[in-house]
């Protein structure tokens, strides 16, 4: 699948979480991931695959960078661990990785 962002769009989104969530896998899913009922405003939906729930200072800050980004749409960042287990199932079956994990 391919993710339906220009691409400095995706740079832009791509440098923060670079900054926020280093070494940590990143996926894309929504409506921005298979265009269904798509617009130029509907929002990026992100989720941070992660063991241990992200802080809400982490949250609060990556939030913040992503409304001063001057980017077009909404980003809705979630944190995996946080989500339900069918949302989770969901997500596997339709995602797009917008930043991999660390090599150990």
């Amino acid at each position: 699948m391919a993710l339906c962002i220009e691409n400095d769009q995706l740079e832009t989104v791509q440098r923060i979480l670079s900054l926020h969530f280093e070494g940590l896998e990143v996926w894309a899913f929504g409506a921005r991931v298979t265009g269904v009922d798509l617009t130029p405003e509907t929002e990026l939906e992100l989720v941070v695959l992660t063991q241990s729930p992200i802080s809400f200072e982490d949250m609060v800050a990556v939030e913040k960078a992503f409304v001063e980004s001057g980017l077009p749409f909404r980003v809705d960042v979630m944190d995996w661990v946080k989500l339900p287990e069918t949302m989770q199932k969901q997500i596997k079956k339709e995602h797009d990785v917008v930043q991999a994990a660390a090599e150990e």
